[in-house]
């Protein structure tokens, strides 16, 4: 299956969409479906009716009818492949564009609105457990990438998502459109090609810096912002200040400063001091620099005080995280 062939399978009209069109009632394609809450307002979505054939599933969504209020144990992608989509997610509306995706964790209530036939939304099933495993090579990377990855991690409360606005991102469309062209018409090797391409998906999308969720009430500017502040302290916590990074995105620097610890659960140092020890960790196990200048690299004068941080860090000392890196 080729792009043209994509667009094609994705804009024809299946049995359910047909009949969802006639009526404007759903219908459910997947069962069991198993109500829950107080007054069973809701059901849940059974795992084992998508992952037979492997830790990621990828299907249409049948549009001209709602999507009743739903939730479930896996990780959901929905990726607007043409016109848009209306979701409420935790009972707030959200709209989602053409090239955008909203990553959904586990055990988020959300529904879908009704969609037109040029409304076309993918749904990319993951298993948990799939999905921490392709994000756990970023949390070494930096503090952008280690807060990104906790966002939603088994670590943090769930009932989160993120919505990226991918939409002028064109390599994560070719990305995500050669994936949708494994799954709807697989052939050898099919399943191992679509989780390559779900790892450089969600690769591309951790540089789609704007970030929007559903855990909080932020300051309109912090919820746009929230990102970039931690981008820019990946890129200058060598001479980063709080001052000088509120002056930079006009905030109060307490403000900031406790936006930070709220949101990241470390304070602005604590911040700086994680970016140090990343790149140091980094620069030991993949150059030959000696410690006391890769000290200096990341920005400590004394070769002691870097030395004692990085064992409370690391819990070893930078010799010995060498060699035993050096033995991986």
């Amino acid at each position: 299956m080729d792009h043209r062939e994509l667009d094609g399978y994705l804009r024809s009209l299946n049995e359910v969409e047909q009949e969802q069109q006639r009526t404007g009632n759903n219908i459910n394609d997947i069962w069991p479906l198993e109500r829950e809450g107080t007054d069973l307002e809701y059901f849940r979505m059974p795992a084992d009716a998508f992952f037979q054939e492997g830790p990621v599933h990828i299907r249409k969504h049948n549009r001209f009818a709602p999507m009743p209020l739903h939730l479930h144990n896996f990780i959901e992608m929905n990726y607007i492949y043409s016109g848009r989509c209306i979701q409420w997610i935790n009972g707030q509306r959200i709209e989602l564009e053409e090239g955008q995706a909203c990553l959904l964790d586990t055990d988020v209530l959300h529904s879908i609105e009704p969609m037109g036939e040029n409304d076309i939304l993918v749904n990319i099933l993951i298993k948990p457990e799939v999905f921490r495993n392709a994000l756990s090579r970023f949390s070494e990377n930096g503090i952008l990438s280690h807060f990104m990855v906790n966002a939603l991690s088994e670590s943090t409360n769930h009932n989160r998502y993120i919505l990226f606005e991918s939409q002028a991102h064109a390599t994560f469309q070719l990305f995500i459109k050669n994936m949708m062209c494994e799954a709807f018409e697989p052939q050898l090797y099919s399943r191992e090609m679509i989780i390559q391409y779900l790892m450089i998906s969600l690769t591309e999308l951790m540089r789609v810096f704007t970030y929007h969720t559903n855990q909080d009430h932020l300051h309109p500017e912090a919820k746009v912002s929230l990102i970039q502040v931690l981008n820019y302290i990946e890129l200058h916590y060598k001479d980063c200040s709080l001052a000088g990074l509120a002056a930079e995105f006009s905030y109060n620097a307490n403000y900031l400063g406790n936006l930070l610890k709220q949101k990241t659960g470390k304070t602005f140092m604590e911040l700086v001091k994680s970016q140090r020890m990343l790149h140091a960790a980094s620069l030991l196990a993949n150059t030959e620099h000696s410690i006391e200048t890769i000290a200096r690299e990341v920005g400590y004068q004394s070769p002691g005080f870097f030395y004692r941080t990085f064992a409370e860090t690391y819990q070893c000392t930078p010799s010995r995280y060498r060699r035993e890196r050096a033995g991986d």
